[in-house]
């Protein structure tokens, strides 16, 4: 414990119950802070990397999912940052439009944080919960692919991708394959 803590921790024990409380409240952000600090040093290069590629391919190509660069085709993924940021927002019809399994990434992600920043513990199953996300997003991407695309985003076809611009014809041999699972 630091000086500054140490003096908190006297006028908390000088003023009262209220005080207290506000010198343990401001220990736990504390606490806080310093793991989500040790998180971000120790995790930064991830964070760089993901950027610079980020801001590479949406520069060469104008999207970031290698699915929709190669074959203009949405991924299990595509649509999941907004529909994360929809359900966080409240906007509940557009995230499950964007993806449906949006809303339990959003609640994993926040288990991981109250256990890992608010109670200083090893989230438990968190990688295990994971995989069975991985594997239900797959299995909803097929059974949306069938019977959505190719429609509203993000289940919609992308122009412009490389196989199009490597095989003329690609895209609309493309949409006439999967144009048949609808009939």
């Amino acid at each position: 414990m630091d000086e500054k803590e140490r003096a908190a921790d006297g006028r908390a024990a000088a003023g009262g119950a209220d005080s207290a409380d506000s010198a343990a409240g401001l220990r736990s952000w504390r606490r806080i802070r310093r793991r989500l600090w040790a998180d971000i040093r120790e995790y930064w290069k991830f964070g760089a990397a993901f950027a610079a590629y980020d801001r590479l391919v949406m520069w060469l190509f104008g999207a970031f999912c290698p699915s929709v660069i190669v074959a203009g085709l949405p991924c299990p993924g595509c649509g999941m940052t907004r529909s994360v940021f929809c359900f966080a927002t409240g906007q509940f019809e557009k995230g499950w439009q964007m993806n449906p399994m949006g809303i339990l990434w959003l609640f994993l992600a926040i288990y991981f944080c109250i256990m890992r920043y608010g109670l200083g513990k090893k989230p438990a199953g968190v990688l295990q919960i994971g995989g069975c996300l991985v594997v239900m997003m797959a299995v909803l991407y097929l059974y949306r692919m069938y019977r959505e695309f190719p429609g509203a985003e993000p289940l919609c076809y992308t122009p412009g991708n490389l196989l199009e611009r490597l095989w003329p014809g690609y895209g609309s041999w493309i949409l006439e394959k999967i144009g048949r699972w609808h009939v």
